[in-house]
């Protein structure tokens, strides 16, 4: 886009893949919602959620898990589920990813020094 940089951002571009020469396949993307709510999404329910700190991570064979120490957490399978309708969340078949994954959001949040709070799994 050519804007330099903003500095102490976490990362590492990825314009080889928006380019076509690489793919994510075998690489976890974090997300970190620090739950300022910047804008008014027309429900005072929904407001409420988006001031929440919310850390996700979205595997590159297909899982996307979103943490919340203040709500619901959920879990999709956007092979199946692009639209994320379908929280697996609460599916006793998906506890062991569960674990995994918020193991690695809790890793990443260790080593870029974030502190929000995450639920147990």
């Amino acid at each position: 886009m050519g804007e330099p940089i903003t500095e102490g951002l976490h990362g590492q571009s990825r314009v080889d893949v928006l380019k076509g020469e690489a793919t994510l396949d075998d690489t976890d993307v974090f997300i970190e919602h620090k739950g300022m709510g910047d804008r008014d999404l027309g429900n005072p329910l929904i407001n409420e959620m988006n001031n929440l700190p919310w850390r996700s991570i979205v595997t590159g064979d297909r899982w996307k898990l979103n943490l919340c120490a203040a709500d619901q957490c959920e879990l999709f399978d956007l092979n199946s589920d692009s639209i994320e309708e379908h929280n697996l969340f609460n599916d006793p078949d998906q506890r062991d990813r569960i674990r995994l994954m918020a193991a690695k959001i809790r890793l990443w949040q260790h080593q870029v020094g974030g502190d929000a709070l995450l639920l147990s799994v």
